[in-house]
């Protein structure tokens, strides 16, 4: 049986105990998230409310985030107030040995990833892109695309640059360049575009600007949506200009997309001969990061074997905090250390799981 009696209660202690320091942390950070939103409150239409709600919003990303220095928190002070209480000793007397008791720990530990990949993979990712999408609508800010020259695409065998997207997806000073071998052919500039009612990108007030025969010729149009555009001169299905999907992850961190989002931002990425091994790594990142709940929870069991019948609460809050912390920066450190220094992302991603992994084997190995 997979869920035994004691996977049950040993499971039961720590997620409760989890559950909680997850619950402080998440409830702590909120409350100085809030307080750094006030400083904003009155510009625009930002009240204390939109502050309040934005702030609701990012309470999955903080408890991504938090998930797993609060699975090792917890699994200190679960395990350690059955250490305290001599159960893990009566365990052992009762010919329950470390190895069973570890398999007990890491079933638990299923159920928590299975958590952080929800709150991860559904949660998170919607609720951050409401809450950016609130709090820049209300600010009345624009979102800037990375890079001072703004966003730019390759579709249907144009160059397309996005100098501004709006916070409703709204594209403005739009430019569009075709060429023909290495000389350029045709320039298009529109003022804004929009996505129609039937799908697909509306560009208003064009200007189209033609070089044929060293003679330049300007035709000016008031909208047309981009496949009638490119369709006079492309045969075949015409690709959209830039996937709407593609610009609302642009308003959000890679950190807190979705696996699913950060693979079709990969594939943009690659399709347009761009750098994507930052969206790579993080990528990976988000694959392997359920991991850490796992190895958060071998990496308290050191602590717990080595002394059951010593150190108290407050020892183990302490411990768990140092620990935390730690995992928190160096997982940070080594992964873009990694990046730069030319690492393929995965090996970048895995490298803090294993060096920690390692840490915890030798713990257990010691304590045994």
């Amino acid at each position: 049986m997979i869920f035994g009696t004691l996977d049950r209660y040993i499971g039961r202690s720590i997620l409760l105990t989890t559950l909680l320091v997850l619950l402080v942390l998440v409830a702590l950070a909120s409350v100085f998230g809030f307080v750094g939103e006030l400083d904003d409150v009155g510009k625009g239409s930002y009240s204390v409310g939109l502050a309040a709600w934005y702030v609701l919003l990012t309470v999955p990303s903080k408890a991504y985030l938090l998930f797993a220095p609060a699975v090792l928190l917890g699994s200190l002070l679960g395990l350690g107030g059955l250490a305290a209480n001599s159960e893990l000793t009566v365990m052992r007397a009762a010919g329950i040995s470390h190895g069973r008791i570890i398999r007990s720990v890491l079933v638990t530990g299923l159920a928590l990833m299975a958590l952080m990949t929800l709150i991860g993979e559904l949660v998170m990712p919607r609720a951050e892109q409401l809450a950016e999408q609130t709090r820049l609508t209300a600010l009345e800010r624009r979102l800037s695309v990375k890079g001072g020259s703004g966003l730019w695409v390759r579709s249907a065998g144009r160059y397309v640059n996005v100098a501004t997207v709006m916070p409703d997806l709204t594209l403005l000073d739009v430019s569009v360049h075709a060429f023909d071998a290495n000389a350029l052919e045709t320039t298009l500039r529109a003022a804004r575009a929009r996505r129609g009612e039937r799908g697909g990108w509306v560009l208003e007030d064009i200007r189209i600007t033609r070089l044929e025969a060293g003679e330049t010729t300007v035709e000016r149009i008031a909208s047309r949506p981009w496949k009638e555009l490119v369709a006079s001169a492309d045969d075949g299905e015409v690709s959209d200009m830039v996937s709407p999907d593609v610009l609302k992850s642009l308003s959000v961190s890679p950190d807190n997309l979705s696996a699913r989002d950060l693979l079709q931002q990969v594939r943009y990425l690659r399709d347009n001969a761009l750098d994507s091994r930052s969206i790579e790594l993080a990528l990976w990142v988000k694959l392997t990061s359920p991991l850490a709940t796992l190895v958060m929870l071998m990496l308290s069991l050191p602590f717990v074997f080595g002394s059951q019948r010593s150190g108290g609460a407050g020892q183990k809050i302490f411990i768990g905090i140092m620990l935390g912390i730690v995992y928190v920066l160096l997982n940070r450190l080594l992964t873009q250390l990694a990046l730069a220094n030319g690492v393929i992302p995965p090996l970048s991603a895995v490298l803090p799981l294993a060096l920690f992994l390692a840490i915890a084997l030798v713990g257990i190995r010691l304590s045994a």
